[in-house]
């Protein structure tokens, strides 16, 4: 039977003090200041992606506000008005989900809580969660209320779409833009829980963790619980590996091997016993985009620490770059763009994830360096009789036919480079025009 005192990592050890909050410095210390100083405003805007803390900074302020024993600005965690915001049952702090609350009625219900003083406290609030969803006549009735709000009223308006809500809002709201945690961040109170929590787990596991949170804190902490789940009170790499089923790293260099050496037959086979283990193909799929982009990075910028990977899969990545050119990477990464969205609405993915496959094995074959071409045109210009020099017919010779590039040494190359030149011309000397380089 699961005890009913338990509660998920999120929320046993969600920040009760702007001093808690991770990589939020500019919001906390300017409502921080802002409190000390007695300046602050009516209505807030926190923006920025899922998990980065805009309902967790929202409380902390109403508390540090309404708190009876506030401590330089922060809230003391243990007045009544305190515990019962930190509860979510103070009268006088009200939650909105505009996901689900998004009419005008729902708005218009705020405008008649908020004719009335607060309860219990100096300010009521009222927080509205994902406020780019109210419709636009909600929009217009809540407009209203943020241009002469009462002196006891403050509002906290949250969304992850600040761009959908109406300029006329934002106008009136002082902005706080939050951002993506850094994996070290993530890491760092990945680390403090565990061993809060008695829980053994390896740099590998912490690394992937963090990394799997994108930028989230909430959510790193849900897969830590689920692998805490799995693995127990000792997490090791390989066993959360297994339990995400997600690609190994060496996978993807594997697979960039094969498209280096242009082995289709292998990669296709390879592809096939990597879906006997169920990865998922999206996931699969962005993996390749994201391995090729790290490539491209390293080769550009020569700073494998821009990669948010740990040291040893750094150190691979500086040996692969070397293996590849900025033109190769480009080529490689374009077919891969292109065709991800055809891959997630595809009825049949698999076929076409083996035909992708093929193409980016393929796709050096195809490329021709011209400025080689046209300097050997010129040689085979002043080497050629005129008689066969303005010959007009042109044979035809299929792309897979044509002899590599290489010096010519008798008469029968001159005619074999000919047809080569007629065939390049025709197919690939548009293209040269249009993109001002190699196809």
């Amino acid at each position: 039977m699961s005890d009913s005192k338990y509660k998920v990592s999120a929320l046993a050890y969600r920040p009760q003090r702007f001093s808690e909050v991770v990589s939020q410095e500019f919001a906390t210390k300017t409502l921080k200041n802002a409190i000390l100083s007695g300046k602050t405003a009516h209505s807030y805007l926190f923006s920025g992606p899922r998990g980065t803390g805009k309902t967790t900074i929202a409380r902390i302020f109403a508390k540090a506000l309404n708190c009876l024993s506030p401590e330089n600005g922060e809230p003391c965690n243990k007045c009544e008005n305190c515990i019962e915001i930190t509860n979510g049952s103070h009268p006088d702090v009200f939650e909105l989900d505009a996901a689900s609350n998004r009419g005008i009625d729902d708005v218009r219900a705020i405008q008649d809580a908020a004719k009335y003083y607060p309860v219990k406290s100096k300010f009521k609030f009222f927080i509205v969660d994902e406020v780019h969803m109210l419709t636009m006549q909600a929009f217009n009735a809540l407009l209203k209320t943020l241009e002469e709000p009462p002196p006891y009223l403050i509002f906290i308006l949250a969304t992850t779409n600040p761009e959908k809500v109406p300029a006329t809002i934002l106008s009136r709201c002082q902005k706080f833009g939050l951002h993506r945690l850094k994996i070290e961040e993530i890491t760092e109170q990945i680390q403090k829980i565990a061993k809060s929590e008695k829980i053994m787990i390896d740099s590998e596991s912490l690394f992937l963790i963090s990394k799997l949170g994108d930028g989230a804190l909430r959510d790193a902490l849900g897969i830590f619980d689920l692998a805490v789940s799995y693995c127990g009170n000792k997490i090791v790499i390989d066993n959360l590996k297994d339990f995400l089923n997600i690609p190994d790293k060496e996978i993807y260099f594997k697979i960039s091997g094969f498209i280096r050496n242009a082995d289709t037959k292998s990669i296709l086979e390879y592809f096939s016993e990597l879906l006997e283990q169920g990865f998922d193909l999206i996931t699969f799929y962005n993996g390749i985009t994201e391995h090729f982009r790290n490539i491209l990075l390293v080769i550009i910028t020569s700073n494998p620490k821009q990669l948010d990977e740990s040291d040893n899969i750094r150190e691979k990545y500086v040996t692969e770059a070397k293996e590849f050119t900025v033109d190769g990477i480009l080529r490689l990464m374009k077919i891969l763009l292109e065709n991800e969205a055809r891959l997630k609405y595809s009825g049949n993915q698999k076929i076409l994830f083996e035909v992708i496959l093929t193409e980016l094995c393929r796709i050096e074959k195809e490329v021709y360096d011209i400025g080689v071409l046209i300097s050997e045109l010129e040689a085979i210009k002043k080497k050629t009789p005129d008689s066969l020099r303005f010959r007009s017919a042109t044979p035809v010779v299929s792309d897979s036919s044509m002899p590599q590039v290489k010096n010519i040494k008798n008469d029968s190359e001159v005619v074999a480079r000919l047809k080569q030149i007629f065939v390049l011309e025709e197919h690939f000397i548009p293209d040269l025009k249009n993109n001002n380089g190699s196809r």
